[in-house]
């Protein structure tokens, strides 16, 4: 007579259904059990239910971590997922590598993460006899998925120059160091696609002929690249001529250039401009006419679980790293998370608790949310 766990194991869609209730983690850890499973779990089609399922639970799911690289970690390739459910551990901060093969690039930087996936910016190992603009030219956007095996990512090439542009205008090439890089993937749709989109100053190659006769002054370029297309494209759209990419975000003719934080999660951009105790998180109306003060905070009130907590931010201030929203139906609040004297906080926006997460040397250099999925872009 089988037992239970036999009938499980002979049943297939029995077997699939069990599966596609796990998190993401066990899910991959099952993958070692036997072929059979693993067979089940690399298959495309599990992998996209897989992720309708978690939709399924949650209209829009909420990240369940961060991303973190510091400054060192860029040279190291390497990144961490810091758990929001993590209390003051360090063991619980997941390092990962950024390069299949650690020799093949000198650097990889996180500069955007969407829905799972992650934009990396890699810079090749330097050969003797090439210039900087040249190491510039072998730089590639590499996006891959943490969860699931380095095999399946994909590198894209930087658009050089205008589309489709006047020939003198072609001379033009981005530069990576005042440069924006946006991924776009939506994971219920069907086939899987992605874009990304590239917003910053094209200037003139050093040393250029039209550069040196300064005839080619750098200017504002976006470039949108679409899988479905496999190219770069230009986005048309009217700019000022003296625009350059602040740190501060445009709103209502005016640029705000004293900005504590601007994120994006579950579909709502927010903004927080305040340095003191007591601010406000702004929200961008779904059709983008105005910001709506939507969140008060006010961090006199929080505490550690056991006593009330005080900071003194005129000597010692603090840095916003994100904004988490949740809905009223979801069982966790909604949270900043907060960086200070050498530790990741969260802050609940409910009940005013402060929690550490983990704890670093510096703030770190970029930080964006993370949501784990089985789903990949790259060769299956």
């Amino acid at each position: 007579m089988e037992s239970p766990c036999d009938t499980v194991i002979q049943d297939m869609d029995l077997l699939t259904e069990i599966l596609l209730r796990l998190p993401v983690k066990q899910v991959i850890q099952c993958k070692c059990v036997c072929k059979k499973w693993l067979s089940i779990i690399s298959n495309p089609k599990f992998r996209y239910s897989h992720t309708c399922h978690l939709y399924g639970k949650y209209n829009i799911p909420p990240p369940t971590a961060l991303l973190v690289q510091n400054f060192g970690d860029t040279k190291a390739k390497r990144a961490s997922i810091v758990p929001f459910h993590t209390n003051n551990n360090n063991a619980n901060k997941i390092f990962f590598h950024l390069d299949p093969d650690r020799r093949k690039y000198m650097s990889s930087t996180i500069i955007h993460s969407c829905n799972g996936l992650l934009l990396c910016n890699v810079t090749p190992t330097p050969h003797s006899g090439l210039t900087t603009f040249e190491i510039r030219l072998e730089s590639h956007f590499r996006i891959c998925n943490p969860a699931v095996s380095n095999d399946h990512c994909v590198y894209l090439d930087y658009p050089l120059g205008d589309v489709d542009s006047p020939c003198n205008e072609d001379f033009y090439i981005f530069d990576p160091l005042n440069l924006k890089a946006y991924l776009v993937f939506e994971p219920l749709k069907q086939p899987l696609s992605y874009k990304v989109i590239l917003f910053g100053e094209m200037e003139a190659p050093f040393g250029h002929y039209y550069s040196r006769l300064n005839q080619l002054k750098p200017r504002i370029g976006i470039r949108l690249y679409s899988s479905e297309t496999s190219c770069w494209s230009s986005v048309v759209c009217n700019l000022p001529n003296d625009l350059r990419v602040p740190e501060g975000v445009y709103c209502n003719d005016s640029e705000l250039l004293c900005v504590k934080y601007l994120g994006e999660c579950k579909g709502r951009l927010h903004l927080i401009l305040s340095d003191s105790l007591e601010f406000d998180i702004w929200e961008l109306e779904e059709d983008y006419s105005s910001w709506v003060a939507r969140y008060r905070v006010n961090l006199n009130r929080m505490h550690d679980g056991e006593s009330a907590l005080c900071w003194n931010v005129s000597s010692n201030p603090f840095s916003v790293l994100s904004f988490v929203l949740r809905q009223e139906e979801e069982e966790e609040d909604s949270m900043l998370v907060l960086f200070k004297d050498g530790k990741i906080m969260s802050y609940s926006l409910k009940n005013y608790g402060l929690r550490v997460l983990c704890k670093l040397d510096k703030v770190p250099r970029s930080v964006h949310h993370y949501f784990e999925t089985l789903l990949c872009v790259g060769n299956s």
